[in-house]
């Protein structure tokens, strides 16, 4: 093709001119009259396709459209984060984006706080968290995230310790996600496995200052035992 031919730079033109700036004015043209609606309304001529079928359309330059839809998510959280709070095309936005560049992290963390803390989406969150531990299985932080949304806010610390325990497996996991495990197997009345996992963690461990932390935690076990 002769636009292999061309040198770097000269690609880097081709692309805007021919790729993004005609989606840009498109985009441009579109909001136009929908701006003369008030927001519910637009929305409801808002209409994006699943990856499988706006990726062709990408003509290859899958980074390039995801980022721009990236920015149209943070200006549509931003927007209705200030208004009406109703984000009901976020996780829609958030998996289109990941299904056109799987390796750009931004939209796991994002849609992993922001669909559970503000938009009350936890199911959804978790399933965009889900995709990121897919994408990035050495990364603590997206089974940490999941178990945090099962425990914090549903309560549930059964259905948060598979996913703490994974996170506190990952090299990179820090010292209070490990402490936390053994936290929700107390809260689970699981006290003779709390009690391995501190004496195996303070075994494993050279921080003193960790190292007295969890001396205490299993102290704290062992005299309510003998109550």
């Amino acid at each position: 093709m002769i636009f292999e031919k061309f040198p770097p730079r000269t690609k880097k033109v081709v692309l805007v001119i021919g790729v993004v700036l005609p989606l840009f004015f498109t985009q441009a043209y579109l909001q136009k009259p929908l701006n003369s609606y008030p927001v519910s309304q637009s929305e409801s001529f808002l209409y994006l396709p699943s990856g499988e079928y706006l990726e062709p359309l990408a003509l290859g330059y899958n980074q390039v459209l995801g980022d721009l839809l990236w920015i149209q998510a943070v200006a549509y959280f931003g927007s209705h984060y200030m208004g009406d709070k109703d984000y009901r095309w976020l996780y829609h936005i958030l998996t289109l984006i990941i299904d056109l560049d799987p390796r750009f992290d931004f939209p796991y963390f994002f849609g992993g706080i922001v669909l559970s803390i503000e938009a009350d989406q936890k199911d959804r969150a978790n399933a965009i968290l889900a995709r990121g531990m897919e994408a990035y299985p050495e990364k603590w932080e997206y089974p940490f995230y999941i178990g945090f949304n099962h425990y914090y806010h549903e309560g549930n610390s059964a259905a948060a310790i598979p996913f703490i325990e994974k996170a506190a497996a990952l090299p990179k996991a820090p010292a209070f996600v490990k402490s936390l495990v053994g936290t929700l197997y107390l809260k689970t009345g699981k006290k003779e496995t709390a009690l391995g996992f501190f004496r195996k963690m303070y075994k494993n461990t050279s921080d003193v200052l960790m190292r007295e932390k969890i001396a205490t935690k299993i102290e704290l076990i062992l005299s309510e035992g003998k109550k």
